[in-house]
């Protein structure tokens, strides 16, 4: 019990503002500093900053605490700022692009925002009875029409029809931090903590029945969770280690663990699924990791780095800081250039 107070208490900390952090030079394998991969600092609201960008690529959106900022990828330079619900906890956008959804922490509502008109559109409640607040990250069904969100502190799993708001929410023994979706939309992958965290879970939840199915222990404290780009294997970040457990989903079992820099608080996985990025909050780093074999194709500092994403076509990638958000060239970045 003392160990998942520990653990939440961490979290709520994660949440709110992020630990200091130390700014540790990135250097690639071969030595060689990789500043030139660097291709912008784009300034955002006040951390934390969670990122997610648009299908076709064209925006970034940031959604800092109280604010969203919306980045134009091409001209690198945000074009709006609007002002939300403090302490945000994550932020997720339609299939389609339309609609970005934001979750906060104190609150069982979501903040919407109309893509169109880069303007706020009528919030939706979820689930008709009132609970505590804690809701966290999210993913959208590949049809747009359910969102599926984690609330670890309460150890709720949230299904919240879109756009009407309302839903289930479920108590799974695994208390979810994270979640992540397959491209056919039948089964949604969580990632979280029993009465002790070590070791984590990685759970199974079949959308269709609505029922919880297998569980595959994972490293400790598992924060992150994505898929690889064919569905074949979850990647999950841990906070103790610090790690990255890599599940062959097929064969349910994990297939390699990875080391990763102090405190993996983002993760993202390239569009041609070759190469992870994780951004590590203490470390202040992101990091270039090979898909296959966990080795290290480049860091990079980043003072409080806290979440990652990547362009559609993969040759950007983009991670929030404390104040931030930097534009990275992938290629640059993976070579060390």
């Amino acid at each position: 019990m003392m160990r998942c107070r520990s653990f939440i208490l961490l979290s709520l900390a994660l949440l709110l503002a992020g630990c200091a952090a130390r700014a540790t030079p990135g250097l690639s394998p071969s030595g060689a500093s990789p500043s030139s991969a660097l291709v912008a600092t784009i300034p955002v609201g006040t951390a934390p900053t969670f990122l997610a960008i648009a299908p076709d690529g064209r925006h970034l959106y940031a959604a800092s605490n109280a604010t969203l900022s919306v980045i134009d990828t091409a001209a690198n330079r945000e074009v709006v700022r609007l002002n939300t619900n403090s302490n945000s906890t994550s932020i997720g956008i339609a299939p389609d692009g339309s609609r970005v959804y934001i979750a906060n922490l104190f609150s069982i509502t979501l903040t919407v925002v109309d893509t169109a008109t880069n303007s706020l559109t009528s919030s939706i409640t979820m689930f008709a009875q009132r609970r505590r607040g804690g809701f966290g990250f999210m993913a959208l069904a590949p049809d747009g029409r359910t969102l599926y969100v984690a609330n670890r502190s309460n150890r709720v799993f949230g299904i919240v029809p879109l756009p009407g708001g309302g839903g289930r929410a479920l108590r799974p023994s695994v208390a979810p931090a994270d979640v992540a979706i397959s491209s056919d939309g039948g089964t949604a992958y969580t990632v979280g903590c029993k009465a002790i965290c070590t070791p984590g879970f990685l759970n199974f939840f079949d959308t269709a029945t609505q029922r919880f199915g297998d569980e595959i222990a994972v490293g400790g404290n598992p924060l992150r969770i994505v898929l690889s780009p064919d569905g074949s294997r979850a990647y999950v970040a841990n906070l103790t280690g610090p790690s990255i457990s890599v599940v062959d989903l097929a064969g349910r079992r994990v297939a390699a663990t990875f080391p990763v820099p102090a405190q993996p608080t983002g993760l993202a996985v390239a569009p041609d699924g070759r190469t992870l990025y994780v951004a590590s909050q203490t470390e202040g780093q992101l990091t270039a990791l090979d898909a296959d074999s966990g080795a290290t194709r480049g860091q990079l500092a980043a003072p409080r780095a806290r979440d990652v994403s990547v362009s559609p076509d993969g040759r950007h990638v983009y991670v929030s800081t404390a104040n931030a958000v930097l534009v990275v060239d992938a290629q640059t970045l993976r070579r060390g250039e």
